[in-house]
């Protein structure tokens, strides 16, 4: 890589909070809210925490950011984290969180530049949620947690830098009204199952981020109606479902965040993760004869195959149970939410690793 391509730009405006963020909002480098001026030594302070705790250099390339193909190096992230109101100490959160969004399997192109309302969604996972105070329980969006806040932030003023440009990028049909703050954590604590990332093979004391093409969440409220856990169980499996969920038809890996009480009703009633997922996909179902005609150009040929014309066939949320991804995260209550995601695209998670691979270490 030559510096050309993997230096941040300098711009030299005048030393006026008002006049800098008059000049990014007209370039089009924000998101609509007043930025912290991301002057050289308020960088140089981030890049210099990432290469103590991390060993990356500011010159490093974590990821390589479509459409455009951006290179996304520490100094360019920290310059989008500095704009956020980002602290120094957040920034493994939000490396792996560009890294995430960067593998292909993820199709960032594919979230950045269709008309889906969709947005990555990084849950985070392990130690580091208590050691930022990322919010995990009440109003987990809440004006009081800063980190949280901040690290969805800063993802997104990356992808609009790095990646894209908003209007002639990203062109979802009315946006993603959870942009600003769309970055949660497992309430691992009130988990009465596995959390996810030790469901998905990393040990209990790794911090990691998964990143899902989400689009926005859909309140499930029960409203204390369900006694029994088969109750909450169809309760769940019939709201989830519906025409314009895209991933009703049978692909997608769909997002079903628990409250705890919702959580600890299922698991004290005798039901295991896995068995959650099993009954929402066996039950979670649309029924073929409800589709509009016109609508099923948007499900899969496989689908249709199964289908075979039957106005009995039910469509799943889920092409099988272990593409339905549950987390546990709130407070007190008997809401959870159901979040559609993007087909094209794949949920992806990351160990938060220092630059030579091994675990990176909560500083305590």
């Amino acid at each position: 890589m030559t510096a050309a391509l993997t230096e941040a730009p300098v711009f030299h405006l005048d030393d006026s909070w008002e006049i800098i963020n008059e000049w990014f909002l007209s370039h089009d480098l924000t998101d609509g809210l007043p930025i912290v001026p991301p002057t050289q030594a308020r960088v140089a302070a981030v890049t210099d925490y990432v290469e103590r705790a991390l060993g990356w250099k500011a010159s490093d390339v974590i990821a390589t950011l479509a459409p455009k193909q951006g290179l996304a190096t520490v100094e360019k992230i920290a310059a989008n984290a500095v704009m956020a109101g980002c602290k120094p100490e957040y920034m493994p959160v939000l490396l792996a969180c560009v890294k995430a969004i960067g593998e292909p399997e993820f199709n960032l192109d594919a979230v950045q530049t269709s008309t889906h309302n969709t947005s990555p969604l990084p849950i985070v996972n392990g130690p580091v949620r208590t050691a930022i105070d990322l919010n995990r329980g009440y109003n987990y969006t809440g004006s009081r947690w800063h980190s949280t806040s901040t690290i969805g932030r800063a993802l997104q003023l990356t992808m609009i830098n790095i990646g894209g440009t908003p209007g002639s990028i990203n062109i979802h049909t009315q946006g993603h009204i959870a942009r600003y703050e769309h970055c949660i954590a497992e309430n691992e604590e009130e988990n009465p199952w596995q959390p996810l990332h030790v469901e998905r093979g990393y040990p209990a004391e790794t911090s990691t981020v998964t990143v899902i093409p989400a689009c926005p969440a859909a309140m499930i409220d029960d409203n204390g109606g369900s006694q029994t856990a088969q109750d909450l169980l169809r309760t769940l499996a019939l709201s989830i479902p519906y025409i314009g969920n895209r991933n009703t038809n049978g692909e997608g890996q769909p997002l079903l965040i628990l409250c705890p009480q919702h959580a600890r009703l299922l698991a004290n009633g005798g039901y295991s993760k896995a068995e959650v997922k099993r009954f929402i996909w066996e039950h979670g179902r649309l029924p073929f004869a409800s589709i509009p005609r016109g609508n099923l150009t948007n499900f899969s040929e496989k689908i249709l195959q199964q289908s075979a014309g039957s106005p009995d066939f039910a469509v799943p949320i889920a092409e099988k149970p272990e593409d339905i991804v549950i987390v546990v995260m709130g407070g007190k209550g008997t809401h959870s939410l159901s979040v559609q995601t993007r087909l094209a695209s794949q949920n992806v998670t990351v160990p938060i690793q220092r630059k030579d691979g091994t675990p990176w270490k909560v500083e305590v």
